[in-house]
């Protein structure tokens, strides 16, 4: 179904992002710097952590090595919900959740960990592109735990916390200064993204409609968001007066962005950076690779099918999105030629990342 050879450049290629980024948000290593117009999503980059950081145990120890000194800028319940549409691996998730709980004072961690079944055998943690999976020395009990056999496990504690100076880590700024709650995001989206309703930012965020409406309705009172126009009373209401409030001429809400320049401590780019979600790309590079291992022994034709009809939920969020022409993934592909666009295009749109 994929040439040979695609599986390696696509994980080579999730790797240097997943580098990129955690550098940018702090760990210990050398290589490229982050794109300076985008915002890194720490819930994604997480979750796609827990699935391809395995492939580099020097990358996926640095990862838990942030984790446990600066876990709390996470939302977790964030984190659960883009789990739940598909993005990384539940037990990497509860291990690592494990290992923070157990390993830092960022005792939230706890929600996530899960036990796996006693009686079955471990499996290795970190794996080979050659696919000679292989796990070495006593087994680390906490990952165990979830039936997956590492060694022992050292963290160096050498990672460094966000730097709020560079564009790329916007969202972590802003999680510093608000809290990880939903108003930390309401302000993401509105200074990145521009007017919005509730609706847009909770489905561009990963949380519920009513977990964005109820805190906009209050940071409108503070008069700095614009928010839609009352609707019209049928009848009038007793009582004093309702207190004051800036609405605009749309069912948008709205920041004044001038009043929030102070918040830029970059020189490039000009503006704030751009928002876009990788998760629905993430998730269609995790269908493909999953379906070009388990799938060589079926026919093209199966192999086709099965790939059209595990590809249509993220090709759908990545069309709902408006980035179906800019990827060059449009939702009519056939089999074949979903097979042989995606072969093509993504391994350098993660590289693009």
């Amino acid at each position: 179904m994929f040439p040979p050879g695609f599986n390696t450049r696509l994980i080579s290629a999730l790797l240097d992002w997943l580098w990129r980024s955690w550098i940018a948000f702090g760990v210990a290593g050398q290589g490229p710097a982050a794109r300076e117009d985008r915002v890194i999503d720490p819930e994604a980059l997480i979750l796609a952590g827990s699935q391809w950081a395995r492939y580099d145990a020097r990358l996926f120890d640095e990862m838990l090595d942030w984790l446990c000194l600066h876990g709390d800028l996470v939302h977790l319940q964030r984190l659960r919900n883009l789990h739940r549409s598909g993005l990384g691996d539940a037990r990497v998730l509860s291990a690592i959740a494990a290992v923070v709980a157990n390993h830092s004072p960022h005792a939230k961690w706890k929600v996530l960990v899960t036990n796996a079944e006693s009686d079955q055998p471990l499996t290795p943690l970190f794996l080979s592109m050659e696919k000679n999976d292989t796990a070495w020395g006593q087994p680390e009990p906490l990952f165990a735990a979830q039936g997956l056999h590492r060694g022992r496990l050292e963290l160096r504690h050498l990672s460094l916390p966000p730097d709020p100076r560079l564009a790329a880590n916007f969202w972590l700024k802003l999680r510093s200064l608000f809290g990880t709650s939903s108003r930390a995001e309401i302000m993401l989206h509105l200074l990145v993204s521009g007017p919005a309703t509730a609706t847009e930012i909770a489905r561009a965020s990963g949380f519920t409609t009513r977990s964005i409406l109820v805190p906009l309705r209050e940071m409108a009172l503070s008069g700095h968001l614009y928010e839609p126009p009352r609707p019209a009373r049928t009848r009038p209401l007793r009582g004093p007066p309702a207190v004051a409030r800036t609405r605009g001429p749309s069912q948008d809400y709205a920041l004044r962005q001038s009043e929030w320049e102070f918040l830029r401590t970059w020189e490039e780019p000009s503006g704030f950076p751009r928002l876009e979600s990788p998760v629905p790309l993430l998730r269609l590079c995790r269908v493909a690779i999953d379906l070009d291992v388990s799938a060589s022994g079926d026919s093209a034709m199966l192999q086709g099918l099965r790939l059209r009809e595990a590809a249509a939920g993220p090709l759908a969020e990545i069309h709902r999105l408006g980035l179906s022409g800019s990827y060059g993934l449009p939702t009519d592909l056939s089999g074949d030629r979903l097979a042989a666009t995606l072969s093509e295009c993504l391994p350098a749109l993660i590289a693009d990342l």
